[in-house]
């Protein structure tokens, strides 16, 4: 008995592995915390680039005087290369024309979507995407026209995206035309 009394005594005064067994502890922690790091700043980027995105769909589509269907599906289609590195087969972007009438109602003058899915008056008054689901009343001065400009992209995380899924970023920006009062579309 007293041989594993001594044992015992000798086991609990014994530091040599308490590193290891502290390090064996953390380290999932410490794993966990720097994977969560990259895909928090991963997904913070990848907003950003829809962001950037819409701004730039934008932005192109309003110094424009007028535009063919194709100029607009030229623009939509280098969305793409704004989104590198993201994959530009997850992301989809609209553009479209809104007069807003005398009386302050808008309306879809022209779309055009990478998804096919246009821009519909009737959109605007029920759109749950668009801010207070219409156009904003500081936006809508009588007899002007506005660009205006959506991207989604479905982000899938790097790690773990089976366990979490897709998560949908969308932006969206009203311009007003730069070089004409509007931005007439040929075929759209």
């Amino acid at each position: 008995m007293p041989a594993l009394l001594h044992f015992w005594h000798r086991l609990r005064d014994d530091r040599r592995g308490l590193g290891a067994v502290e390090f064996a502890i953390i380290a999932p922690f410490l794993l966990l915390l720097y994977l969560g790091g990259y895909q928090l700043m991963d997904a913070t980027s990848a907003y950003r680039k829809v962001t950037t995105t819409t701004r730039t769909l934008a932005d192109v589509t309003t110094q424009f005087t007028a535009v063919q269907a194709s100029d607009v599906d030229s623009i939509l289609g280098a969305a793409g290369a704004v989104m590198t590195p993201y994959s530009a087969s997850n992301t989809t972007t609209r553009v479209s024309e809104i007069a807003i009438s005398a009386t302050g109602m808008p309306s879809v003058v022209w779309s055009r979507a990478s998804s096919g899915n246009l821009l519909k008056t009737s959109d605007l008054l029920a759109n749950p995407t668009t801010p207070n689901n219409v156009v904003p009343v500081k936006l809508r001065i009588a007899s002007t026209n506005l660009i205006f400009a959506e991207v989604s992209y479905s982000y899938v995380p790097p790690a773990g995206g089976q366990l979490i899924g897709p998560i949908t970023f969308r932006d969206q920006i009203f311009m007003n035309p730069r070089r004409s009062v509007d931005i007439p579309c040929t075929g759209c």
